[in-house]
């Protein structure tokens, strides 16, 4: 067990205090507490105590022989469980390195690539490395970029963004948008769309996320001198998708997960000129010396290139 102790004001807050008011909250009673952590209801009793002072704020009120939590008390254990998380992940690398087991990767990507190429990926992934493990974070590509410096994650996957000190961008495919509408639409009979096409059209517009910019998208309609709506905003194309399936828009939205929507009424044609845009893989200036994320990296790319539309690959 890590030794540790926390700062709190003037005092220094005890790893075993900590520890018994956890138990105490997990099981309700100082017994229980005492049970789990194997010592005498007492010593306990000594330790909430002890907390209480150094806090400098009640845990719990005695009603009835019961120990009732404060409103602080639950306020305190949310971020004591936030510690404990941490401990367990620090506990668990280090199992990991003892067994020379393979480490976990942490990935980072935005909605529409979690959804539809992440899971193609990794199960090819999955035939070279079935034991390592994944954790998947849907995350706008700002908090890609946090996330990677900060080295909370091994990889992000998104679109590509402004240069970021301490992170590096490869690209893995540049792929154009696609116009996106209800398969009944008047626009599905044609095999391409143009601008002219969208004349009066409700045009579903891309927010900005954070470092993200869909400019070019709009500045394309805009360049025909075309007149067309604009009412429904989205920072997400799982939301745009599912607005064109209700009939509400069409769009020109990315393609990754057009695929999934189409059992859902939602057609894709190609949209000329194309508006191309560059996924990419990011990671930190010292974070791809691992086998297995070049392997990841792999398997993106591969799905990424062979199944979406209108995809061209930009690596050797």
């Amino acid at each position: 067990m890590l030794k540790c102790y926390i700062l709190a004001g003037e005092g220094r807050l005890k790893h075993r205090q900590i520890e018994a008011f956890r138990q105490v909250m997990l099981t309700g009673t100082t017994i229980g507490a005492a049970d789990a952590l194997s010592v005498s209801q007492p010593a306990i009793s000594r330790l909430i105590s002890d907390l209480e002072i150094d806090l400098a704020f009640k845990l719990f009120d005695r009603i009835r022989g019961r120990l009732e939590p404060t409103d602080e008390a639950r306020r305190f254990m949310r971020s004591v469980e936030k510690v404990y998380v941490s401990l367990g992940e620090l506990d668990k690398a280090a199992r990991q390195i003892r067994a020379s087991e393979p480490d976990d990767l942490t990935i980072c990507a935005t909605p529409s690539i979690s959804t539809y190429v992440m899971p193609r990926a990794i199960k090819a992934f999955r035939e070279t490395h079935p034991n390592v493990g994944l954790r998947i974070e849907n995350v706008t590509s700002s908090e890609i970029a946090r996330s990677l410096k900060s080295m909370r994650a091994d990889i992000g996957v998104s679109h590509s963004f402004p240069e970021v000190s301490g992170v590096i961008q490869e690209t893995l495919v540049e792929a154009a948008h696609v116009c996106a509408m209800p398969e009944d639409h008047a626009l599905a009979r044609k095999e391409v769309i143009r601008p002219s096409d969208l004349e009066g059209e409700n045009v579903i517009r891309i927010l900005p996320v954070g470092i993200v910019n869909w400019e070019q998208t709009k500045q394309t309609l805009v360049n025909a001198g075309i007149q067309f709506e604009s009412n429904l905003g989205i920072q997400n194309s799982h939301t745009g998708y599912s607005l064109i399936a209700a009939g509400l828009a069409i769009a020109l939205i990315e393609p990754f997960a057009a695929k999934i929507w189409r059992p859902h009424g939602v057609v894709v044609r190609e949209f000329q000129p194309h508006i191309r845009y560059r996924y990419v893989a990011a990671y930190g200036e010292n974070g791809r010396d691992l086998a297995s994320l070049k392997t990841l990296l792999s398997c993106l790319q591969a799905v990424l290139v062979n199944d979406a539309p209108e995809c061209d690959r930009s690596l050797p």
